[in-house]
């Protein structure tokens, strides 16, 4: 729960690896995307064929094989029929947790049990704290209802990236969260209430703290481009980077589905920084 930032990738060796961006990266980012492969109710497991995505960073057979896609358009109400291990899962123990990313929309999000604050964290908020603990379906049910009774269940990347640089600070939003988490008893049905707790705020991680309110450019990320520079911060999903020509911002989400040479030999074309990200 430190708030280090890990790129998530498949070796040679079909082996899964998660390399730290902390300290001075270079990678260039390669030409194309491949499919990021799917879960199969125990783990990970890389596309067999090596597809070109077809559904944001899936191919068509990876997106239908996936173990927990029925698990993603479920409201705890009508839980699709799930294999053994993915039964297991969704009967474990999640959160229900609110989130507050720098307006007054407050967001209803939840996480699985061991990714209790790691789920949050890697969204970014500015605020954001647990409010409920129960079995997986009731958890998704708390949710549904809080969705419809008007708070957010989505919170576009775009807006995330425009709401760094905005006015409010960290005690509005947990304010504001505080204030959303004391109505939760008004609008949820009393069988629900058992499973509500005080609010659990987590905490901000120092990659982020040290980062926000930064006056930074935008990375533009491009085929054969390379991407060089120190760590300086992270928030949700944008690494900052320092190098010689100031501070910049890599959409993390962007490199989803591409295929990453750390270190090359070659420089190859630096990548071009946009001014205006914020």
């Amino acid at each position: 729960m430190d708030g280090e930032v890990h790129l998530r990738s498949w070796d040679d060796r079909d082996e899964l690896i998660h390399r730290p961006l902390r300290g001075h990266l270079t990678f260039r980012v390669n030409p194309g995307r491949v499919c990021i492969g799917r879960n199969d109710g125990t783990q990970l497991v890389p596309c067999p064929t090596r597809a070109a995505p077809t559904r944001g960073a899936v191919c068509d057979d990876c997106f239908f094989q996936d173990a927990f896609r029925p698990c993603m358009t479920c409201d705890g109400f009508r839980c699709p029929r799930l294999s053994p291990e993915m039964l297991a899962w969704c009967r474990q123990t999640h959160h229900l947790y609110l989130a507050c990313f720098g307006d007054r929309t407050i967001k209803v999000g939840t996480a699985s049990d061991h990714r209790k604050n790691q789920r949050i964290i890697e969204q970014g908020p500015l605020a954001a704290a647990r409010v409920a603990e129960a079995e997986g379906p009731i958890v998704k049910q708390m949710e549904s209802v809080l969705s419809e009774a008007g708070f957010s269940e989505t919170m576009r990347r775009a807006r995330k990236t425009v709401l760094l640089q905005g006015a409010m600070s960290e005690v509005e939003a947990r304010s504001l969260v505080m204030e959303a988490g004391a109505t939760l008893r008004e609008v949820l049905p009393l069988a629900y209430h058992p499973w509500l707790h005080a609010p659990i705020f987590v905490p901000q991680p120092p990659l982020a703290t040290e980062t926000r309110g930064l006056s930074v450019n935008e990375l533009r990320v491009e085929d054969d481009r390379v991407v060089e520079g120190e760590v300086v911060g992270a928030i949700g999903h944008l690494l900052f980077l320092h190098e010689v020509d100031g501070t910049f911002a890599l959409d993390l989400g962007e490199l989803k589905g591409r295929v990453i040479e750390w270190d090359p030999a070659e420089p190859g074309k630096k990548a071009e920084a946009q001014l205006g990200l914020f």
